[in-house]
Order: structure tokens, then sequence, then C-alpha cells
């Protein structure tokens, strides 16, 4: 049995929250255990929503100390890292698993003095995401933070082709493997067959309602569709699973246009099978153009919504393409364009068998290619025969 020690001391992802960052943390260390292994997690953030599969999960939390934003903040931040990994050194592990943070040197620090196995997830370009978003000081600190994590790490797991290239641009000798995002499929399973409500069909939304996922993009799609109809039993109405600044904007934008849409709001992880369970068809609607969308995404949403045998309308950008298949497991569209949004739900709501073949092909490529348990086993298989053999 391995004994794993995860590390997540980024305070701005709790490992028992609602935002996919913390759905990843969870499905991670579900694939560790499932794998038989013995998992603790360091973390700055536990988070108040605790599944109940993972209840007998051993947290060690070390939140930063309060501190104003800026250069004392950052420190605060790896001050906190710089305990946690104390904590793994008195504790022991036989392998280090660390989820990429701008000022955590854990990874760097552990692997050589315990010489064990060690990988690092790296999920973002998080160095520029601070500058364009939030506040970066110390520059030269995250740099090097970086490039003593990757070359430090016997695997460097990174969720797209374009975070890969970020990685070695940075550091040419990091030991870089691909590993897409993946989704629970024991736990997202497919819906019932047939139409949730024979009076009108559903699109649903998962997501933090931001900008860049294009949800007033698909309340146009779904006005214009609604207008090119007079059979009501094709109308759409929206499902808005998800919470976000722009929530408010969104729902004067529905009752401008006359589209009928719920948001429930941030919602647990366990209960979004259920409400996917509710849906006719699922939506991916990135628009074109718009600052900080780049194509460096593993949408945990679309592996969502393939693991339900839900048929997906998404926009063909980022890594979309090579998750889904036009006119297979799902219908790709022009990113940022209403029309096209509106075209695919007409053909949806005028084919039920297209629904159901949409969402039967995507239910199995995800259980095929983006279960969990196969990520894991993508990123083991990376680690040099050894380190391999060591980490059993």
């Amino acid at each position: 049995m391995t004994r794993v020690a995860y590390l997540c001391a980024d305070p701005g992802v709790p490992v028992f929250g609602t935002k996919g960052s913390s759905v990843h943390v969870q499905e991670i260390v579900r694939a560790w255990r499932g794998s038989g292994s013995d998992v603790t997690v360091y973390c700055t953030r536990r988070g108040k929503d605790q599944p109940a599969d993972l209840v007998d999960l051993e947290v060690v939390e070390v939140p930063p100390e309060p501190a104003p934003a800026g250069a004392a903040r950052e420190q605060a931040n790896e001050n906190a890292a710089l305990a946690l990994a104390d904590e793994v050194l008195h504790r022991g592990c036989g392998l280090v698993y660390e989820r990429y943070s701008l000022f955590s040197p854990a990874l760097s620090v552990l692997a050589p003095v315990l010489d064990v196995p060690s990988v690092l997830e790296v999920n973002a370009p998080l160095i520029e995401e601070q500058q364009r978003y939030r506040q970066l000081v110390d520059v030269r600190k995250v740099e090097t933070v970086l490039r003593r994590n990757a070359g430090t790490a016997d695997v460097v797991a990174c969720v797209s082709e374009p975070v890969v290239r970020w990685v070695r641009e940075r550091v040419p000798t990091a030991r870089t493997v691909l590993v897409p995002n993946g989704v629970n499929i024991h736990r997202i399973t497919p819906r019932r067959p047939g139409r949730r409500n024979p009076d009108r069909l559903t699109v649903a939304f998962v997501g933090t309602l931001k900008p860049w996922h294009g949800v007033p993009g698909l309340l146009h799609g779904v006005a214009l569709a609604n207008a090119q109809t007079t059979d009501p039993a094709r109308c759409w109405r929206v499902l808005v699973v998800g919470d976000g600044p722009g929530r408010e904007d969104l729902e004067l934008l529905a009752a401008r246009l006359g589209v009928e849409a719920e948001f429930t709001g941030a919602v647990s992880p366990d209960a979004v099978p259920g409400l996917l369970d509710a849906a006719d068809a699922a939506a991916a609607p990135y628009p074109a153009g718009v600052e900080g969308q780049d194509d460096y995404f593993s949408p945990l949403k679309v592996y969502e919504y393939m693991a339900a045998a839900l048929p997906i309308i998404a926009s063909a950008v980022g890594q979309i393409p090579s998750i889904l298949e036009h006119g297979r497991t799902g219908i790709l569209v022009l990113p940022g364009e209403p029309a096209a949004v509106a075209e695919a739900l007409a053909r949806l709501a005028r084919d039920s068998d297209l629904r159901e073949r949409l969402g039967a092909s995507a239910r199995a490529e995800a259980v095929q290619r983006f279960s969990w348990d196969g990520v894991l086993t993508r990123i083991t298989r990376s680690l040099p025969p050894v380190r391999r053999v060591a980490a059993q």
C-alpha cells in the first residue's frame, strides 16, 4: 500500500468546496484511494462541503496567517506551504503528489529529503492568471518555485497541450505528460431515457457565472430557437447550475429575452448528477475573443455532461474539439454565435433519436477515455520504472 501525501497549498482551492478545482482535488484523492493507497491531504483550506464518502479522509490544514494584500500575503502563503511540508516530513509518506500553486515549494523540499516518487499536477498557467486577474508582487519567486518543483518532480501532469508547452518553456527539463481532466463515471451515471417534461425541453449549464463561460450566448441562442417554432413542446428552458458575479445580470437578461431560466446557485458536487438528470441537453457555450479565455482549459463540465449521457452543444474552442467529436459525441458550434447555438437546439428539439444517440456515444467515450481512474493510471505509468516500483 502506497502512503500518498496529497498537497494543495492554494488557499483559493478548498478541498471540500463546490468549485471545479475542489471537485478535481476530491476525484484525484478518490482515484488514489480506489487504487488501494492510503491518502493524507495537506492543505491550506479545508472547506466545509465534505462528501459522505470522504468523511474518513485524514486532512491536515495549515491556513496562512492573516496578511494584507501584496508581498505580505504572498509570504504568508509560502510560510503555510512550508509548514505543510514540515507536517509531511514528520509523518512520512511513500509518494508526494502536489497540486501546483504559486507560492508552494513543498514538492521540491520533500521529494529529495524523503527520496520518494513525486508528481506535480499543473492545471493552468497560474503566473499569468495571477498577473491578469489579481496581483502578483514577487514574480521572481513564483518563477523560481515553478522551476524547482517542475525540475524535481518525477512527473509533471498537465491537463492540456498548452499547459505542457507553458511548463516546458520555463522548465525544459521537466518530465511532462499530457493528462486531460476526467469524470467520476460511478458518481455521474446515464440519465433516464426520454424527455424530462413533455411540455418543454431543458438545456443545462454547469459552472461559475463569469464572462468567459458564455452563458449570455446560451440565453440568446435559446431565445432565437424558441422564436423559430410554434410548437411549445420544442421550446427550451435553461437550467443554470452554479453561481458567480454574473448571476444578477444573467437573470435580468433571461427575463428581458423571455427565456425561462432556473438558477440553482452554488451546489455541492453530490447534487450535480440529479440536476443533470433533469436536463434534455447540456451546453458549454464559450464565447470568442474574451480576455482571459485561453485554450489551456480542460473543462470538467463537458466530461460531466458526457458521463450523464447528455447531448452536448459546445463551442469549438480550446481542447473541446479533442474531447468531443462533432456529430458523434456532441455538436460543435462557432464560439460566440447565438444563431449557431439556436440551430443546434432546434435540431435536437426535432430529433429525439439524435439526442439519445449523441448522449449514448458521449457516455461510452467518457467510460473508455475519461474516467478519473484512467487519469491516475496515465500519471503513475509515467513515473520512471524504479520510482513506479517504489510507489507500489
